[in-house]
């Protein structure tokens, strides 16, 4: 969740397009990939905080809910050399103190571009693990050079300076080859969507996928995360120990740290053709936040580096992928996972472009924050592609947007109460009153007669629905149903389950 509580007063102004759509209010976080400085915007883009790091970035900054940021920078001292490079996470306060400075680089390895906060405290990463010429003609690779697959950690922060890594993922375990019939992982690449074709794709310097994004989604325990070069967004399991996150089974989903999920190029499984391929780079992949409109589905930023010289353009794609509610993910056999297309998209071709960094993240109002990273441009677009905020900066990865409170949201917490009118022990008016809902959205309550009202949100949050009759209504944003939970009128509260 991107929900933040500040040690500084939240200083926002309210700008609004001509047609009188708003964006959503919050303070936008932004981290030049020149400049040591990470700093908060208000929304007519005055500087607000700023924390100031070592080095560049490499890539990304989070802010976290005690006002401190997290903060990759670039370990001048590091072995490998690539774009995105890190090799330093650094936590500085809101007053501006470092208080928590981790080195991931040496001779064998090194974050680079992403980091993730998690919900426990701890710190997942991306980084490069150098594997020799020889390691990768061992692991089938043809015309082998020095390669640098993807490696996930999850680190303890231990201040000032250590961690403890508390669980790994290696790419390297998860090979497929089906080329040398003597080696070990030789098979069919097709009957093996949950493995990496360790033929597939150039290598460059010795990177070969390109990692360049890293997100978690507590509810299932999995992670996602993109690559430049491959054109794909995967799924993995992080309920594994770090020994089944070796091997092939174990964990929620029985696969241990296999792929559970793929999507954009369904070429690099043999179960497509160039007509198929989706994504052209992809980068910031991450899973839209609970209760915000479009939640649990997965937004990319599709940077558009198609074939040819004259077609490139970039768009941002939210797909909902074929996932149940174990957390598994369906494929028909011989084809690929779906779906087939998104289920929205935002571009402006000929306008809109970057052929690389870049990102985009879903706002509570339904509106959606895009970085467009090389010309450092950060605009919010409602759901119909209205840009309605917009910033210039220098060069950067992406930006996010925080905000204080939380939208209505599946859980225990009551977000409002049911009012009732009786006459002679008979209900005649029953009135919802949503009291937390997100400013300014419309929401729908139904009954079970399919009657239904429509509110929108105050400033407050508040909302009243008035229906005749005993029977109290699910409500939702966006016409999505809720339930309302206890004994309607009679225990004058609800619950909103998402």
């Amino acid at each position: 969740m991107r929900v933040m509580r500040f040690v500084t007063p939240l200083l926002v102004s309210l700008a609004v397009s001509a047609n009188g759509q708003e964006p959503f209010e919050g303070q936008t976080l932004v981290s030049p990939i020149n400049s040591s400085t990470t700093f908060t915007i208000d929304m007519d883009g005055k500087v607000v905080e700023t924390w100031r790091g070592a080095n560049r970035p490499g890539f990304m900054a989070y802010l976290l809910e005690d006002g401190s940021v997290l903060r990759t920078c670039i370990d001048p001292g590091g072995h490998f050399y690539g774009g995105g490079l890190g090799g330093r996470l650094q936590r500085i306060d809101a007053d501006d103190r470092v208080v928590w400075d981790f080195f991931f680089s040496n001779e064998d390895q090194a974050q680079h571009h992403d980091i993730r906060p998690m919900p426990n405290g701890n710190v997942l990463l991306i980084a490069w693990e150098r594997k020799t010429r020889q390691e990768a003609e061992a692991a089938g690779r043809q015309n082998a050079s020095e390669m640098w697959p993807t490696l996930i950690v999850e680190v303890e922060p231990v201040e000032p300076n250590g961690g403890n890594i508390v669980w790994e993922w290696h790419l390297w375990d998860h090979l497929i080859q089906d080329v040398d019939p003597d080696k070990d992982n030789y098979g069919v690449v097709a009957d093996h969507p949950e493995l990496m074709d360790i033929n597939y794709g150039r290598i460059r310097g010795g990177d070969w996928i390109h990692a360049n994004a890293i997100d978690y989604n507590e509810e299932l325990d999995q992670i996602t995360f993109s690559s430049h070069t491959i054109n794909e967004v995967y799924i993995i399991d992080h309920s594994t120990t770090t020994e089944e996150a070796a091997g092939h089974t174990g964990g929620r989903s029985g696969m241990g740290g296999d792929i559970l999920y793929r999507w954009g190029n369904p070429q690099v499984y043999d179960r497509g053709t160039p007509d198929d391929q989706r994504l052209f780079v992809v980068h910031c992949a991450n899973w839209i936040d609970p209760c915000l409109p479009g939640a649990g589905n997965i937004l990319m930023f599709n940077n558009g580096d198609r074939p040819g010289v004259m077609n490139d353009y970039s768009s941002v794609e939210e797909i909902v992928t074929p996932v149940d509610e174990n957390g598994h993910y369906h494929i028909e056999p011989g084809e690929p996972f779906g779906p087939s297309e998104p289920i929205w998209i935002y571009d402006d071709p000929g306008v809109f472009h970057s052929n690389h960094m870049s990102g985009a993240y879903r706002l509570p109002n339904g509106n959606t924050i895009i970085s467009e990273g090389t010309s450092g441009h950060v605009f919010e677009v409602t759901e119909t592609g209205v840009s309605v905020w917009d910033y210039h900066t220098s060069q950067l990865a992406r930006a996010e947007r925080y905000w204080t409170g939380s939208p209505a949201c599946n859980g225990d917490e009551k977000i409002g109460k049911a009012k009732c009118k009786t006459k002679g022990g008979a209900v005649k008016q029953a009135t919802i009153v949503l009291k937390k809902g997100v400013p300014g959205q419309e929401y729908i309550c139904t009954l079970d007669t399919e009657e239904s009202l429509r509110a929108t949100t105050k400033k407050s949050g508040k909302a009243k629905f008035k229906f005749k009759g005993d029977d109290a209504p699910p409500c939702g944003p966006n016409g999505a149903a809720i339930s309302v939970c206890g004994e309607d009128c009679a225990n004058k509260a609800f619950d909103c389950n998402c």
